[in-house]
């Protein structure tokens, strides 16, 4: 079957382009609302076109469409892309398959300072970066903003996030030969969104029998 993404819709090619471009992690961000106090502070959206783009400088990507999904809370820019334009400080937060209640309850359209925390049952949890990470979680990710890129003239722009340090469970982490973190992805179990509402869990992981280049 050829599918020429000319002769779909918008809504039409996101369906087909999330069900072939897989699995893809999830980035869980929190930002600042500067509004409230405690948990009602910070913002907890998910974001499923995400991925790392470069290591020098260390950088990972995910992109917010601008508006939200008709007959949502709000149809203006998601509050995620408003509070990165205001303030760079963010963190990214992978979820895990026993996680996947609590990442599809933040992501309900709900109206600007109202915490998607309370919605999922979640708490902040303060770590060493001024953005909390949500309780749970086994990864995190302390961002500034390095660049919000408009993608031609669509309803898209992607967010370039600088890392300046992770967080990692110590129950999934060890060491290798040269004493380098070495995260086990079995035990991290990410959660992957796969397509038509469906998500996947790590599962067994494999390595090739012979390598193109000694170990490092």
């Amino acid at each position: 079957m050829l599918i020429q993404l000319d002769d779909l819709t918008p809504t039409g090619v996101y369906h087909l382009m999330t069900q072939v471009v897989v699995p893809r992690p999830i980035a869980w961000v929190v930002t600042d609302t500067a509004v409230g106090e405690g948990d009602t502070r910070w913002n907890l959206a998910p974001f499923s076109y995400f991925n790392a783009v470069a290591s020098d400088p260390p950088i990972v990507m995910f992109s917010i469409g601008l508006a939200g999904r008709s007959g949502g809370a709000r149809s203006g820019p998601k509050d995620t892309f408003l509070n990165l334009s205001e303030r760079g400080e963010h963190t990214i937060a992978l979820p895990h398959l026993a996680q996947l209640d609590a990442v599809e309850a933040t992501s309900a359209e709900v109206p600007r300072g109202e915490s998607e925390f309370a919605l999922a049952g979640l708490q902040a949890v303060s770590w060493d970066w001024p953005v909390p990470r949500p309780s749970g979680v086994r990864i995190a990710m302390g961002c500034t903003v390095e660049e919000i890129v408009a993608i031609a003239d669509g309803p898209q722009r992607v967010v370039l996030s600088r890392l300046h340090c992770i967080w990692v469970d110590d129950e999934t982490v060890t060491e290798d030969h040269r004493g380098r973190p070495l995260v086990d992805p079995v035990l991290l179990d990410p959660l992957l969104r796969l397509g038509a509402g469906t998500y996947a869990g790590m599962g067994p992981t494999v390595k090739p029998e012979r390598s193109a280049r000694p170990p490092t």
